[in-house]
């Protein structure tokens, strides 16, 4: 009877013990989406707008600074500047058959125009879906290369 007390006594302390340590606090890990880890491991320098929208400053030979906005859409990600905002007021019906013929030298960038108000974009979609820092760096910089290039050659 006496073996049954110390025992019980026995499993009552290593019950104790296991019921009175501390449990380890899971601490909440957020994720940093997708995009803005991309943009940061670029070395771009940035500004994040959005969880889908970042704005990257550049300047270049013939347009002292101008912005490449990386914007993610369902599963893309658009890559593009606004020709017209760079080139306020140099942009009109005249300068439209010469951009649509700079998309002949482009292979990834095109130069495209909005519908509702005639803004003119160069422009690089990439699909998320396999999408690495090192390729979205080139898309960045060639959309980059292409606004210099282009509003070098309207000057």
């Amino acid at each position: 009877m006496m073996k049954k007390y110390i025992l019980v006594s026995i499993l009552l302390l290593v019950m104790g013990s296991v019921f009175a340590q501390t449990k380890s606090k899971t601490t909440v890990v957020q994720s940093v989406p997708k995009l803005t880890r991309l943009i940061a491991d670029t070395g771009l320098p940035y500004k994040k707008v959005n969880d889908s929208l970042m704005v990257i400053p550049f300047e270049g030979e013939n347009i002292a600074t101008y912005n490449v906005v990386v914007q993610k859409i369902n599963d893309l990600y658009i890559v593009y500047t606004n020709l017209t905002e760079a080139l306020s007021g140099k942009i009109d019906d005249t300068k439209y058959k010469f951009l649509l013929q700079q998309n002949d030298y482009f292979d990834v960038v095109k130069i495209g125009m909005s519908a509702d108000d005639n803004t003119v974009y160069v422009r690089a979609d990439v699909y998320i879906v396999g999408i690495t820092t090192a390729l979205l760096t080139r898309i960045i910089k060639q959309v980059a290369n292409v606004t210099n290039i282009i509003v070098g050659d309207l000057k």
